[in-house]
């Protein structure tokens, strides 16, 4: 009985003491001293009505990967509140974009597409479109959003390039070819030119080592084919010319794949690895050992 007294008292003790920190949390954000109502709220437990306050005072703080965060905890943790936690968020990333904060914008539209996917994002699609790295993923899933929407001609070319670049980076391939090549076509845009050619042909040299991969030379054939002439005597397009040469090696047409490897030794370059793996292929295939170093899957 005596150790339920002392619980007891403890319990009642730790919650007057987060019950006065949420009171001194509440105190400094009517004085607008924004900063410490977001360090006391953050030392009181969790719930959703401590959760809406801190991304408030996080918000006014100027805090806004803080602000984020907390709103889309609070959506998630209280579905009845998802509406009021979207409306937080769209404010947090209007001002993460005027503030050039691209984290808390990121965090902000990832967490408009948990709790509210159909949320409008207007020109905070294109501002997403120029962030690298991490956001790719989340670029993939925002964009086509974006561009159902009907944006102008030059917003749409941008991100169409945006959406093509988004999707190789993540590796996706089989979806960043056609856009990207859509990219090309359309043109006219100032961040259209040698760079992106070169990674759509990255990414068509990627499709055709992954279709030799799996001993499919047919479906290979034509990527490395169209990667080639996408940068004929660049590093891409010279690697495609040497899995063109396996492709035709392992139908069978070892005079085809001969001149492809000829044609990368002798390009007018310096010689570099690719080259060295020209000549490696011509030394095999002279060998008669060229067709079971290929069904190897040597690089």
């Amino acid at each position: 009985m005596r150790r339920f007294g002392v619980a007891l008292m403890c319990l009642t003790a730790c919650h007057s003491a987060g019950s006065d920190r949420e009171r001194l949390g509440d105190a400094a954000w009517h004085d607008g001293r924004w900063n410490d109502a977001v360090g006391w709220y953050r030392t009181v437990a969790p719930s959703a009505r401590v959760t809406a306050k801190l991304a408030d005072a996080a918000f006014l703080a100027d805090s806004l990967a803080v602000a984020a965060a907390a709103w889309t905890k609070l959506g998630v943790d209280d579905p009845q509140r998802a509406g009021e936690a979207a409306s937080g968020l769209a404010r947090t990333a209007v001002a993460a974009e005027r503030d050039d904060n691209p984290p808390a914008l990121v965090l902000a539209i990832a967490g408009l597409r948990r709790l509210a996917p159909g949320w409008p994002l207007g020109r905070l699609s294109l501002r997403l479109a120029h962030e690298p790295g991490p956001f790719d993923t989340l670029a993939t899933s925002v964009l086509p959003a974006a561009l159902a929407a009907g944006p102008g001609r030059g917003a749409a070319d941008s991100l169409i390039l945006a959406l093509g670049r988004a999707l190789r980076a993540s590796g996706d391939c089989q979806r960043a070819v056609p856009t990207l090549e859509g990219a090309v076509r359309r043109g006219g845009n100032a961040g259209i030119g040698e760079d992106l050619v070169r990674e759509l042909g990255a990414c068509q040299l990627s499709l055709g080592l992954q279709a030799l991969s799996k001993q499919l030379p047919t479906e290979a054939e034509p990527w490395f084919d169209r990667a080639a002439r996408s940068d004929p005597l660049g590093q891409v397009g010279r690697r495609a010319m040497v899995g063109f040469g396996d492709a035709r090696l392992a139908q069978g047409d070892m005079a085809a794949a001969a001149l492809a490897w000829q044609g990368v030794a002798a390009a007018p370059v310096s010689p570099d690895s690719i080259t060295a793996l020209a000549l490696e292929r011509l030394r095999l295939g002279n060998s008669g050992a060229a067709t079971d170093s290929t069904s190897k899957g040597l690089p």
